[in-house]
């Protein structure tokens, strides 16, 4: 059976071992072929959107020390200088912060610059540092000639000074490129390491263009916190910015949840959980990779129905399933409450009793044509959402700058809420009432744009039936002629209202009070186009609830992602002291009286059978802010001598376990030392 489950990687056969050899192998071979394009994807869209401050800073190196150069061609220079030096902003999200400024090394490298990257775990001190300094430096010029040490007049004892590195590049022959020494942690390094560093730096940096690199995880202050006034008047400063998470994680989530290029998306709670543990804690793009490819391990390895996935291609195609659902399969199908309301509609509709009853009591029949409707439906949900989305997106760079969201953030309302439910709809609806002719046109001229790129969208599978393609463009010609034009099927043919001054009618028609100089004409048109962008809307950004199979392609399990992912270890510390005989599976500790079996009191009883730790802390739980040692002591006593009346502990064995017990609370951080009372403590944690 183990070598079984190790052959499969892991996978077991599910239904209560009824679910056939052939789909348990098909959700192993479609994890491997999913999620290896959306892993290269998100890792292109990582490097895309960090290579825009890394081009910065490659170019803010290839143009400094322009002194040098002028000096080099004779030109008259500035009578002192000044050390180059970038500050950049790399974000807290340090576990990043080695792949960042690796991608940053190899591009100064294909610029053919000289780098040294250096950590400050490394380089303690300024030896350590000078040393890595130069072995780094004279391995990349060793990489670019064929000069070897020997040429240099190597010696057997080598001084790591920068004289050595001005000699090097001397005979290097390094005319235009330049030295670039990044400083990888910033706030890790000594301020007076880095001080002494600078200054020799800005000895040497006629003869050799040093350009300094500092990566900061917190804020651009630090380095005004940790540097002299000597030093950073030493510097020739310019800040940038590489932490571009934000923008990294808006464009992953536009390309696998909104385009729908991932078969997997997430339910509200799990979308909520997955941002929350990038917006609140990390920042962290491998932090937000993890958990994606923890949701879709559990989503082929537990969900049956996962091999569904087969039939959606991003393309918008759908393909019949590579093998055989048996009967246990498809009534698990059957018993999704989408796939209820998806036959009770069709039941409706005519001769849909006949086809519904069928789809009940055929399973080849409910395979072959049920199944294919609904995957179909389902595509084509996705890619109105994504219409949807993007008109948004649209219609928010019309408004003001306070109005406009995310992508990540329109996305958690699109899942998250019905379209009348969310408050950010209705606003984006209220600034396009009050706009003009003129930016009604150039919206209209968008939101056609954007419907010509969805030709392939079948509108008779969504929005009820609306064909969005003919609602824009009907209002697009109504706009643009209010006067010689009919009123398209599509749109309400109702007369033309009045210009009226009514506070109600102010509040319904808005742009009466922006396009005061139009006809009756003109603002009747305007209305209809706001009547068919928010008809639009309201059609594409429905719910998935409402469409079929979405129990089975939207995670829910949002409490296993924080389970993994959102450690308290508090909590489980106070869970293990307060209740240690359910971890130790100690019989002793537990209580073993009938009529104390099911109270409430039953792991509050503390016996001497337990650790000292647990007991001297359930005795401070008793207590108060402050704990006096002497009362803590002798209730710690009282428990402690009830071991045994034979083998009664000592005062001095007590005395030892008791400051061995406290030590280890004090370490642990439930309690501190306080200088007002020498025989007391200070609790620090409550609850739990």
């Amino acid at each position: 059976m183990a070598d079984d489950l190790a052959a499969d990687g892991g996978y077991l056969t599910l239904l209560q071992g009824q679910e056939p050899v052939e789909s348990m192998q098909l959700r192993k071979r479609l994890f491997a072929q999913l999620w290896q394009p959306l892993e290269e994807e998100l890792f292109t869209i990582e490097k895309q959107v960090n290579n825009i401050g890394i081009t910065e800073v490659c170019d803010f190196v290839d143009s400094s020390y322009g002194e040098i150069e002028r000096r080099e061609q004779g030109q008259v220079a500035r009578p002192f200088a000044e050390v180059s030096a970038a500050v950049t902003f790399a974000g807290i999200n340090t576990g990043d912060h080695g792949k960042l400024f690796q991608s940053l090394q190899d591009q100064l490298l294909e610029r053919g610059h000289h780098v040294a990257l250096l950590e400050s775990q490394y380089c303690n001190t300024l030896p350590n540092l000078q040393r890595s300094l130069l072995e780094q430096m004279f391995n990349s010029i060793y990489a670019d000639t064929d000069a070897g040490p020997s040429a240099f007049g190597g010696t057997k004892t080598v001084t790591y000074d920068l004289g050595l590195l001005q000699l090097w590049w001397a005979n290097a022959a390094c005319s235009g490129k330049k030295a670039v020494v990044v400083l990888q942690d910033f706030e890790g390094f000594a301020p007076t390491v880095v001080d002494d560093f600078i200054r020799i730096v800005g000895g040497y940096c006629d003869a050799v263009p040093i350009v300094l690199v500092l990566g900061l995880a917190t804020s651009y202050e630090c380095v005004h916190q940790s540097l002299t006034k000597a030093s950073i008047s030493m510097l020739n400063v310019e800040r940038f910015n590489l932490q571009r998470s934000k923008q990294c994680i808006d464009t992953a989530i536009h390309r696998l949840f909104v385009q729908g290029r991932a078969p997997l998306c997430f339910g509200a709670e799990a979308y909520k959980s997955l941002l929350d543990q990038f917006l609140l804690y990390s920042f962290s793009i491998a932090g937000f990779v993890k958990k994606l490819k923890y949701a879709a391990m559990d989503f082929f390895y537990a969900q049956p129905l996962s091999v569904l996935a087969s039939m959606l291609a991003p393309n918008a195609a759908v393909s019949a399933c590579p093998v055989r659902l048996n009967s246990d399969q498809v009534e698990l199908i059957r018993m999704q409450r989408s796939v209820q309301r998806f036959l009770e509609r069709r039941a409706t509709e005519n001769g849909g009793n006949a086809y519904v009853r069928q789809a009940l009591s055929d399973d080849d029949f409910f395979q072959d044509t049920v199944l294919l409707q609904m995957a179909r439906a389902l595509v084509m949900y996705r890619r109105s959402y994504c219409l949807g989305i993007d008109a948004i997106v649209e219609i928010q760079s019309m408004a003001p700058e306070a109005m406009q969201k995310p992508v990540r953030t329109l996305h958690y309302y699109g899942v998250g809420q019905q379209f009348d439910d969310c408050t950010h709809w209705k606003t984006l609806l209220a600034v396009v009432r009050r706009m003009k002719t003129s930016e009604m046109t150039l919206l209209l001229q968008k939101l056609c744009r954007l419907v010509d790129g969805a030709a392939d969208v079948d509108w008779d599978l969504v929005a009820d039936g609306t064909h969005i393609h003919e609602l824009i463009q009907g209002a697009a010609e109504l706009l643009a002629n209010p006067d010689g034009s009919a009123i398209p099927d599509v749109l309400d043919n109702s007369e033309p209202k009045k210009r009226t001054r009514t506070r109600t009618e102010m509040e319904h028609r808005p742009f009466l009070l922006f396009d005061k100089g139009a006809s009756d004409a003109q603002l009747n048109a305007l209305e209809k186009c706001c009547e068919a962008v928010e008809a639009m809307l309201r059609a594409c950004l429905i719910s998935y609830h409402d469409v079929a199979l979405n129990e089975v392609f939207y995670y829910r399990h949002s409490f296993l992602l924080d389970t993994a992912f959102s450690a308290q270890p508090r909590a489980a510390v106070q869970m293990a002291l307060g209740k240690s005989h359910y971890y130790v599976s100690c019989d002793c500790c537990a209580v073993t009286d009938a009529e104390d079996h099911g109270s409430d009191d039953e792991d509050q009883r503390i016996t001497p059978t337990m650790h000292d730790t647990s007991i001297a802390y359930r005795l401070h739980q008793e207590c108060g802010r402050l704990i006096n040692l002497y009362d803590w002591h002798a209730s710690f006593s009282s428990v402690v001598e009830r071991e045994s009346q034979r083998t009664a502990p000592s005062q001095g064995e007590i005395q030892a376990r008791f400051m061995r017990a406290v030590e280890e609370m004090r370490f642990l951080g439930f309690i501190k030392s306080t200088q007002r009372k020498t025989d007391h403590v200070v609790r620090l944690t409550w609850g739990m």
